[in-house]
């Protein structure tokens, strides 16, 4: 079974938690609302716009149909999720351990459309033109048709079995998406500003991508 998922979080820390997750199959659609005692932060209200007052009477995951779909997947189950290492992180925060075949929508972009500055679903979406269709309206838990969407752009290039190779192939990238030198080549900061890149290679939370490209060009 191909199976899609999208999860909206309080906030950015480890310490957060789900306030809601969207399910996409050929035979079924659901998106829920989970309420684990953690208050969602207004930065991220404002981008997936789900409030307190939306989760407050809502369960908890681990009470959820959300956490029992994923109890039930198995070795012969394909997962498309855009971001492994945060959804990783996020269900391992809760015991949940993935069994099934893993696409990472959003490593096998950086593998095959290298040259933009940024690789949210949000972001792609539009740059890469992936939903004209109207009646598809921008709805936060509906960010899940986004993500199959993109993963049907990725196979115009790729086949299913080098996309499941791509999503845990470490990426060279080529641009910054963030900070003072957003949009700029990383080759180029390389020789104008490398310490710079030395303090980021102290960061605990910079990207796993991101520190293979810094260590690569410091090398030389």
């Amino acid at each position: 079974m191909l199976v899609f998922l999208d999860f909206k979080t309080t906030g950015y820390e480890k310490e957060d938690k789900i306030c809601a997750m969207s399910v996409l199959s050929a035979d079924d659609y659901f998106s829920e609302l989970i309420n684990d005692g953690k208050k969602i932060i207004p930065e991220l209200s404002a981008v997936h716009h789900i409030s307190n007052e939306n989760i407050k009477d809502k369960s908890s995951f681990l009470e959820s149909k959300s956490y029992q779909f994923l109890k039930e997947l198995n070795e012969d189950d394909l997962i498309v999720v855009h971001d492994y290492d945060f959804v990783f992180t996020l269900l391992d925060s809760y015991g949940v351990q993935l069994k099934t075949k893993i696409i990472d929508t959003k490593k096998v972009t950086k593998h095959i459309v290298s040259d933009i500055e940024r690789f949210d679903l949000q972001f792609l979406r539009y740059e890469l033109q992936l939903i004209e269709d109207k009646e598809v309206v921008y709805k936060p838990l509906e960010d899940v048709y986004v993500l199959k969407s993109l993963f049907q752009y990725l196979l115009q290039s790729v086949s299913e079995e080098e996309m499941l190779n791509l999503s845990f192939e470490n990426v060279l990238l080529q641009k910054f998406s963030f900070g003072k030198y957003n949009g700029r080549y990383i080759e180029e900061i390389v020789h104008n500003d490398p310490q710079y890149l030395q303090w980021l290679l102290t960061l605990d939370t910079l990207d796993t991508d991101l520190r293979y490209t810094i260590e690569y060009y410091l090398q030389g």
